[in-house]
């Protein structure tokens, strides 16, 4: 890994409700024992995690490891997580950005955050949508992707911030094109079941 993952989880008021609160540091409890679960992928993973409403401030693991209780108050601010990318950004010169968020900020902070990631490059930043009622539609548009996941599939919304590229795709040229780099697949004999 070149860049640090920084895991920020959304603190604001709005995580009290529905037990959302609880779920995201399970979540982040997850993604603390990453290294545990598979040492060769995630060798030398560097996870920092952080609380974010209206400031945004680092969540320092107990002494056995583990995730502190989160407190939940206030509404979350874009503009100053936005600022804390740009400066974390400036510091390392790329970042890795998983956000835990249940979606619930105005839609003008959304267009001004939009407008401060268009100024950053080399930034990923994905969004996984926790309690059942997330707005994926807010959460989809500050991802730098497009892309929102649910919170079930937390190992792969990790993957994606961490190997992941927001290069975009491009189509193959023709359907030969497609044949040529396909790897030849080889053909088992069936077996006969009736013999």
């Amino acid at each position: 890994m070149k860049a640090p993952l920084y895991i920020i989880v959304d603190a604001s008021g709005s995580m009290n409700e529905m037990g959302k609160i609880h779920l995201q540091r399970n979540l982040c409890r997850y993604a603390a024992q990453l290294r545990g679960i598979d040492q060769e992928k995630y060798a030398d993973l560097d996870i920092r995690f952080y609380q974010w409403a209206q400031d945004v401030s680092e969540v320092t693991l107990q002494s056995d490891g583990d995730i502190p209780a989160l407190n939940a108050e206030g509404s979350s601010n874009l503009c100053v997580l936005s600022d804390f990318l740009s400066q974390h950004l400036n510091d390392t010169g790329r970042a890795r950005i998983l956000i835990l968020s249940d979606g619930n900020f105005p839609n003008s902070d959304i267009v001004s955050f939009q407008n401060q990631l268009d100024t950053l490059t080399d930034l990923i930043i994905r969004t996984v949508a926790v309690g059942a009622d997330a707005d994926l539609l807010k959460l989809k548009k500050i991802s730098t992707n497009n892309t929102v996941y649910l919170s079930e599939n937390i190992a792969s919304a990790i993957d994606s911030t961490i190997f992941g590229s927001d290069e975009p795709l491009t189509a193959p040229a023709s359907t030969a094109q497609i044949l040529q780099s396909a790897q030849a697949d080889t053909e088992e004999p069936e077996e006969d079941w009736d013999a």
